[in-house]
């Protein structure tokens, strides 16, 4: 596995008002815990994955004093996580899945993505480009196989390994 990366560990992310309440889900594991204790089940709510925290809070009344306190909170939590490695290994076996898939779907040129989703677990998809800060990881064996990752996304799995096993991929923390 290479890498084109600068960091050794992954950049810790920094919640914000104005950010939805699934992406602060996917950054933070603790969040559904923390928004309960404030009142707020925005994370079971189909509103979740379109409006931004602010939103949800402002609809529940909450004052600007108690916004601030929760995404404090969530960022409390977040910095509380030991940090990652900003890294992934792309093993030889699901280096030649990702190849075979590729060509299957007309997508030599693609590189694969890690994201989350809106539970905040892990899915990938095939992507023409990385993303501006994605990091590119390579396999060895499969020069030609690139697989992307942002920064949020290494903060969460950072160290992992991506295996093709039993016929499926499976991401190893």
């Amino acid at each position: 596995m290479r890498a084109r990366q600068s960091a050794p560990f992954a950049a810790i992310p920094c919640i914000q008002r104005d950010m939805r309440v699934y992406e602060i889900i996917a950054l933070c594991p603790q969040a559904p815990d923390i928004m309960a204790a404030y009142g707020l089940h925005c994370f079971s709510c189909s509103l979740g994955g379109i409006e931004s925290i602010q939103e949800g809070c402002a609809m529940h009344g909450f004052s600007d004093d108690a916004i601030d306190a929760l995404v404090e909170d969530l960022n409390e939590a977040i910095r509380s996580v030991p940090a990652r490695p900003a890294t992934l290994t792309v093993t030889s076996g699901a280096a030649s899945a990702i190849r075979r898939i590729a060509e299957a779907e007309g997508r030599r040129e693609c590189g694969l993505s890690v994201v989350t989703d809106m539970e905040g677990g892990f899915c990938m998809e095939f992507s023409e480009e990385p993303e501006k800060d994605d990091n590119i990881f390579l396999c060895d064996s499969e020069p030609k196989v690139r697989v992307f990752a942002s920064p949020e996304t290494l903060w969460r799995i950072g160290g992992a390994t991506i295996d093709f096993r039993d016929g499926r991929f499976k991401l190893d923390l």
